[in-house]
């Protein structure tokens, strides 16, 4: 079990834009039931994103070929779940440089390490496993298949009714300040290695962190800590989606007219998909509701955007103070448009809290296909690999518009008679002849010229 959140001495700067309802008495109380999660970051992306979720207190578990990127962790994870990926291929290295290739190639060298992560006692005994990842990184995104074969088999153990695997991915995609062709291959690749997984139903639902949507949104209002430290935005972004899983996980802690239990927020995460989960938090009696429950499930600060139709799975939960009465009547229509927005079953809770001043609604959907950005990331391969194609013909035809032809067998093999070995005990030995004074010879002679 996890602390209580008014306990919890590690949150740090995230307590900032956390709800209220955590603090409350009516959460503290019921911790024994908040769903057990266990957390596993890939790379240095997906270590920032786990470290943030770490400070709940979730068990978390990172694994990196560099064990400098890890070392930002350390107060928050232990040594022993810090763990070095290192490569007998490759032992000078530390990192990919962004080739997700290699990452993979590392992470298969690595077996075994990531067989006894998915084999400890806190991957197994928790309700559900997250692995975070940066999609646009070679060592996270290079392991992301290899960690999800080994999870993904282990976790069937805890598969719930239906057959669906409490397991899913947290991944943050490229911004277009990211240049190059590098970023899209890596974060598309690993969109297929989580789609084909989905798509066989061997793991549950990928939540999707867009850096472009963070960028624009949160230059125009950046986090500040209480001590006037300002917070970048993808650490800010990272705490976002901490504090929103942390949140909707406190649903089934409360009572209300309507709950949405433990079951209905396991089954919803756990269903093959792309997961958005987004908030508003001051709604008012007054407010149209239809155009507030579009704007939920439509706008969210951080996560990547959807076509809002056809979603597999869904829930919409409201919250209100003790202070203030509900209207069912708001009730019944966050209720209405969120299932005629949506398209599937939705589920309702409907909970009031002593900590909350304005009534909050939660929204959690499941969509069939990726975010609108993917194709946004294809296009800007296309574009990369354009231009990237013309700063190499560039290059050459630079080196032939200076007319340097003549030199380029100038340092080939061959060119030099120079050479350069260790020596060895026999190329010391001497004949005893050496050490005797040597007789000039005629031929000594013949070049000398008066």
């Amino acid at each position: 079990m996890i602390k209580s959140f008014v306990e919890n001495e590690k949150l740090g700067a995230i307590k900032a834009i956390l709800s209220p309802h955590l603090l409350s008495e009516e959460v503290k109380s019921e911790m024994s039931r908040f769903p057990s999660q266990a957390i596993i970051g890939l790379g240095q992306g997906g270590g920032r994103i786990a470290a943030e979720l770490s400070r709940f207190g979730f068990p978390t578990y990172l694994l990196n070929s560099s064990k400098s990127d890890m070392e930002e962790h350390r107060n928050l994870i232990p040594e022993a779940r810090r763990i070095v990926t290192s490569s007998k291929d490759y032992p000078e290295l530390e990192g990919t440089d962004k080739n997700a290739q290699l990452g993979f190639e590392i992470a298969k060298e690595n077996a075994d390490l990531y067989k006894r992560v998915a084999l400890d006692d806190k991957i197994q005994d928790a309700e559900f496993v997250w692995v975070c990842v940066s999609l646009g990184g070679g060592t996270g995104n290079g392991a992301l298949k290899v960690a999800l074969a080994y999870l993904s088999k282990v976790r069937e153990n805890r598969a719930l009714p239906g057959g669906k695997i409490p397991l899913g991915v947290i991944c943050s995609l490229p911004s277009t300040d990211e240049k190059g062709s590098a970023f899209r291959n890596n974060a598309l690749a690993g969109i297929s290695v989580i789609q084909q997984l989905m798509n066989e139903n061997k793991m549950g639902a990928a939540i999707v962190i867009d850096n472009e949507k963070m960028k624009d949104y949160y230059a125009n209002s950046p986090l500040k800590t209480y001590g006037g430290t300002e917070i970048d935005a993808k650490s800010y972004s990272n705490m976002v989606i901490s504090s929103a899983l942390a949140e909707v996980s406190s649903l089934p802690l409360m009572d209300g007219r309507s709950v949405f239990d433990k079951t209905e927020l396991l089954t919803t995460l756990s269903t093959p998909g792309w997961l958005s989960i987004s908030k508003y938090k001051d709604l008012k009696n007054d407010d149209n509701i239809q155009s507030v429950i579009k704007n939920l499930f439509t706008n969210n600060e951080v996560l990547a955007t959807y076509k809002v139709q056809n979603a597999i799975a869904g829930a919409v939960a409201v919250l209100y103070p003790n202070s203030k009465n509900i209207s069912p009547k708001i009730a019944d229509d966050v209720y209405r448009y969120t299932s005629e927005l949506l398209d599937t079953k939705v589920n309702l809770s409907i909970s009031k809290n002593s900590k909350l001043e304005n009534l909050t609604l939660y929204g959690l959907a499941v969509y069939p296909t990726p975010s609108i950005r993917i194709q946004n990331l294809k296009e800007e391969l296309d574009q990369w690999i354009q231009i990237e194609k013309e700063q190499e013909e560039a290059k050459k035809q630079a080196a032939a518009s200076i007319g340097l032809d003549q030199f380029k067998d100038f340092f080939s093999t061959g060119s030099s008679n120079l050479t350069r070995k260790k020596l060895t005990l026999d190329d010391l030995s001497f004949d005893e002849d050496d050490d005797k004074p040597k007789k000039a010879k005629v031929a000594d002679l013949e070049d000398i010229d008066f």
